[in-house]
């Protein structure tokens, strides 16, 4: 089900989607280069979770959901087996590439993940929210830029 939603929702996004079992309970694990933010395929995904977790009083909860099946006119009440799902977003080489390369027309520095660079000096300000950070390291900058930055679109094979 969740295959098919990606799909539906983000055609052009080539997702590994895989079940793992543990003792005590199951989750899905989503990933993906490039394409939709993760907070995007968070608001699809974890209305599959079958579970919730309060940290605060160390409480697992079980929950069901409803959902309209094929071929249904109601909604069918379902408990989802995986007890959570798990999002993991990533940036293929080509798209950090392409955030380098705008770090450095913004800045008119050049780019090293290992540098830290005061936002002040570096014109980033204007590319939305830098939470008060007055230095960031390079590749926490790339990060956000991410966010801030979609990529070219490209064929997905």
């Amino acid at each position: 089900m969740i295959r098919k939603e990606l799909k539906h929702y983000f055609p052009n996004t080539k997702f590994s989607v895989r079940g793992h079992k543990y003792s005590g309970g199951s989750s899905i694990n989503i990933s993906w280069s490039d394409g939709p933010m993760q907070n995007e395929v968070d608001a699809i995904t974890k209305r599959f979770q079958g579970a919730s977790f309060d940290g605060m009083i160390d409480l697992k909860s079980y929950h069901n959901s409803f959902v309209i099946l094929d071929g249904a006119e109601l909604p069918t009440e379902v408990h989802f087996g995986a007890d959570f799902v798990f999002t993991d977003r990533k940036v293929s080489a080509e798209y950090k590439a392409e955030l380098v390369e705008k770090f450095e027309e913004i800045t008119g520095k050049k780019y090293d993940d290992n540098e830290t660079y005061d936002l002040a000096e570096t014109g980033l300000y204007a590319y939305g929210s830098w939470s008060g950070m007055p230095r960031m390291y390079g590749c926490q900058i790339i990060s956000r830029l991410s966010y801030l930055i979609t990529p070219r679109d490209k064929a997905v094979a």
